[in-house]
């Protein structure tokens, strides 16, 4: 799964790497967690979306807090998916993810990256209206068995979306989501790790010390 990451990069970076600019309040998080929000790229530029989907029929935001990870396997079936899965996909850009391990009796917080650099996470995103008529707009990370290094903390790991893959990822300009099926099912990143201080457990816990490796 993936329940926390964080974005460590400036505006020029992301710029770059999505010839798009990010919003104007937009600035480096070591912590972010559910319910938050969390930039995103669409085939309409960027964006922020409240992260824990919210399905078009669901009675109250609250049903977005459990639904912050969609699983490869099921997303195109399960309900409170699929309409999205074909529709409205988008990139989340991180620097890296948190994992935990239980090591000892206890569960050791892990930093999981690629060579520190910005990278994308396969995501897709909903509409959702309360009884007032106000839209709030949500996501969720897709997420598969984990693969290579990355299976040694945990069973599942982000699907990560590579950059040349970028435009088929967001074309949802037709029914048929084979390409997209593609690259859930070829995903293998090549995620390294390393520990961190249990600091980053809370939630409400930020700074770039988050991700400073322990010692030895």
């Amino acid at each position: 799964m993936c329940g926390r990451f964080f974005l460590d990069t400036d505006v020029k970076d992301i710029m770059e790497h999505y010839n798009e600019a990010p919003p104007d309040i937009f600035s480096p998080r070591y912590n972010i967690a559910p319910t938050t929000p969390v930039i995103a790229c669409t085939d309409q530029g960027m964006t922020f979306f409240r992260w824990g989907l919210i399905p078009s029929w669901a009675k109250d935001l609250t049903m977005g807090n459990r639904m912050f990870n969609a699983r490869a396997e099921t997303v195109a079936e399960k309900p409170s998916f699929r309409h999205a899965y074909r529709r409205r996909r988008c990139l989340i850009p991180a620097s890296g993810y948190y994992e935990w391990r239980l090591e000892n009796g206890r569960k050791q917080p892990y930093c999981c990256h690629i060579d520190h650099r910005l990278f994308s996470m396969a995501g897709i995103w909903e509409h959702w209206q309360d009884g007032d008529g106000n839209e709030i707009q949500s996501c969720a990370i897709i997420t598969t068995e984990a693969k290579n290094a990355i299976a040694k903390i945990h069973h599942r790991m982000p699907v990560h979306i590579s950059r040349p893959d970028y435009s088929k990822w967001l074309n949802c300009s037709t029914e048929n989501t084979g390409e997209a099926d593609s690259l859930l099912s070829n995903t293998s990143p090549q995620y390294q790790y390393y520990a961190v201080n249990t600091t980053v457990n809370n939630s409400r816990s930020e700074g770039k010390d988050l991700i400073r490796a322990l010692d030895p």
